[in-house]
């Protein structure tokens, strides 16, 4: 097989943008060209790579497991460019994913330090909730996540950031908010507002409540932690959040936690990226920094 590198750049880069003309656009190739390099390619490996869905092009089975080896390959030229050139390997893009709690919370600090630390590493960012988080690693659209739930996929790799703890809470207003000890059976009584299934916060609320409670009451879900501290303030509804999240409010009395002695709400953050990929520099600087930032 003689494959180059132009060639696997331009399979990313399709992958990644599903379109071969914004791919060529890109990599300032005509689309003609494009095409000729991607019939190269597969011609090589004696297998295509995408199927045709409309007018985009979707990795099948053959694409989805060449694209993390062609990105550590694409990595790996990179050092070596940057090497002999005598350049920091932590420097360029690195695409970063971060649940939304950890979003709100940590990642506007960590990437003001690692603007000091490494100005030449440019940290895009995509906040979403760790269900999508990691189907955007695995399609390689990101580099590493920061991810609120442990997840078990083959391909995934989790490394342990810091201990989070999840919260009940409500207004100060509502007739549970005086108890010493609230139990279960008056938490299936109320109605909640809660985060939208596939957030590590939904997840880990659920699972220690398995098998311990019937259906609640949801009266709303939301992705975003502002509108349901909003509604909390103005309903008299129950939510479960990261202490992180709601440590403002908490201070000021306009929310607060309930002592649930029955249910342990304690879980990780953790850094995830595909297993497949390598080490990036980059990535690994970037978790030597959030580790640093909790010190």
């Amino acid at each position: 097989m003689n494959f180059t590198l132009k060639q696997l750049r331009l399979f990313v880069c399709i992958a990644e943008n599903g379109s071969l003309s914004r791919a060529a656009e890109l990599l300032a190739m005509t689309q003609s060209a494009a095409t000729m390099s991607l019939q190269e390619l597969e011609r090589q490996l004696n297998h295509p790579l995408f199927d045709r869905v409309g007018r985009r092009l979707k990795l099948n089975a053959w694409g989805l497991w060449l694209l993390p080896r062609a990105q550590k390959i694409l990595a790996e030229s990179y050092l070596i460019e940057q090497g002999f050139k005598g350049k920091s390997p932590i420097a360029g893009q690195l695409r970063l994913g971060a649940s939304r709690t950890i979003a709100d919370c940590w990642i506007p600090e960590l990437v003001e330090y690692s603007s000091r630390r490494y100005p030449q590493l440019d940290i895009s960012l995509a906040v979403d909730n760790t269900h999508s988080l990691l189907q955007q690693l695995y399609q390689g659209r990101l580099e590493m996540a920061l991810i609120e739930a442990h997840a078990q996929e083959k391909w995934l790799r989790l490394e342990p950031w810091c201990q989070d703890e999840l919260v009940i809470v409500c207004r100060p207003q509502h007739p549970l908010s005086r108890e010493q000890n609230v139990t279960l059976a008056q938490l299936a009584e109320c109605e909640w507002i809660l985060r939208e299934s596939g957030s590590g916060t939904r997840d880990t609320f659920e699972q220690a409540l398995a098998g311990r409670l019937g259906p609640l009451n949801i009266r709303q879900e939301y992705p975003h932690l502002p509108t349901i501290k909003r509604l909390l303030l103005s309903r008299p509804w129950l939510s479960c959040m990261s202490r992180l999240s709601v440590a403002d409010e908490l201070a000021a009395g306009t929310l607060v936690a309930l002592p649930v002695a029955e249910l342990v709400l304690s879980r990780f953050f953790y850094f995830a990226w595909h297993k497949d990929r390598g080490d990036h520099p980059s990535r690994m600087a970037l978790i030597e920094l959030a580790r640093e930032i909790l010190l």
